[in-house]
């Protein structure tokens, strides 16, 4: 698991929201904007339509737990969020302005948007566009079944793989949003016998501190399973450790300095065969598992 970021993430929020209000403040809507805050009142007195759509993680639990305390809720009062939800899926009804020129919102551009291109809850799967085909799903962090009122807010909304949102998670909750992820861990290594630098069966991925510190996301998700099918890239970054030594790294940068390599930290990126630096995690798959297991080693 990986967290989100990005450098203007609050104006992508802020941009997300207006092109909410920009549609729901047209004259003939059927759910217009005063439709939303009124049934909004009914739950949440001192929030409004925009305090929702731009309620961020700790705000969301909040949000989550004041509609679990309510012992009378009608689901229908929030129906307008899921079409708006599906508008947005679509692509063809809201809107916002760049330049004084109107631009239409989408699923599509907000994922773009954020420049992401593995899945955050595996840091396994491809999901960037291709082409126009998207082949990311966006997942409610706060299944829109259970909490319909959270069904346009943007950091409820995770670009996720199908195999996480589909497979794995459905209407699960999980603990921790990858918007928001405050503690550090590491994939770490457990050498079993001698055979750990030739055969797979030497050694074992220790995943102690992911169960401790993903909680229900790394059981949801089953990542101990799935990352157990990645041993084969951990054996080759063994191998790479045992043959490819300081001496050797640093050849290689004074020979292609300025050629194939900029710095060293690009020798290291074709050593381990992925990203090594934390701010690159969202650009390949298994980027986290590598720097993780590089760096216990001694490649970084």
């Amino acid at each position: 698991m990986i967290q989100i970021k990005h450098d203007n993430l609050d104006n992508l929020a802020k941009r997300h929201w207006e092109a909410v209000k920009n549609y729901s403040s047209k004259k003939r809507v059927h759910y217009n904007l005063e439709h939303f805050e009124k049934n909004i009142k009914k739950y949440f007195p001192e929030f409004n339509l925009e305090m929702i759509v731009l309620a961020k993680p700790e705000i969301l639990e909040v949000l989550a737990l004041t509609w679990l305390s309510h012992q009378c809720k009608n689901f229908d009062d929030f129906k307008a969020f899921q079409t708006y939800y599906d508008y947005l899926t679509d692509g063809d009804k809201l809107f916002f302005y760049k330049e004084n020129e109107k631009k239409d919102y989408s699923s599509k551009l907000l994922v773009n948007s954020l420049g992401l291109s593995v899945c955050p809850y595996c840091n396994r799967n491809f999901i960037q566009i291709i082409g126009n085909q998207r082949i990311d799903e966006l997942d409610h962090f706060y299944p829109k079944s259970k909490y319909p009122f959270l069904a346009l807010s943007f950091y409820n909304l995770i670009p996720s793989c199908k195999t996480c949102n589909q497979t794995f998670k459905g209407v699960k909750e999980i603990s921790i949003n990858p918007y928001d992820m405050p503690e550090k861990f590491k994939f770490a290594l457990k050498i079993k016998n001698v055979d750990f630098y030739y055969k797979k069966e030497g050694f074992e991925i220790d995943f102690k501190e992911l169960k401790a510190k993903l909680g229900l996301n790394f059981s949801v998700f089953e990542l101990e399973k799935v990352y157990e099918t990645h041993k084969d890239l951990i054996l080759e970054l063994i191998q790479k450790q045992i043959t490819y030594s300081d001496d050797y790294i640093d050849d290689l940068f004074r020979r292609y300095e300025g050629t194939l390599f900029k710095n060293r930290e690009d020798v290291l990126r074709h050593l381990s065969g992925n990203y090594v630096s934390e701010s690159d995690f969202h650009l390949r798959p298994l980027s986290k598992l590598t720097h993780d297991i590089a760096q216990e080693l001694g490649l970084l």
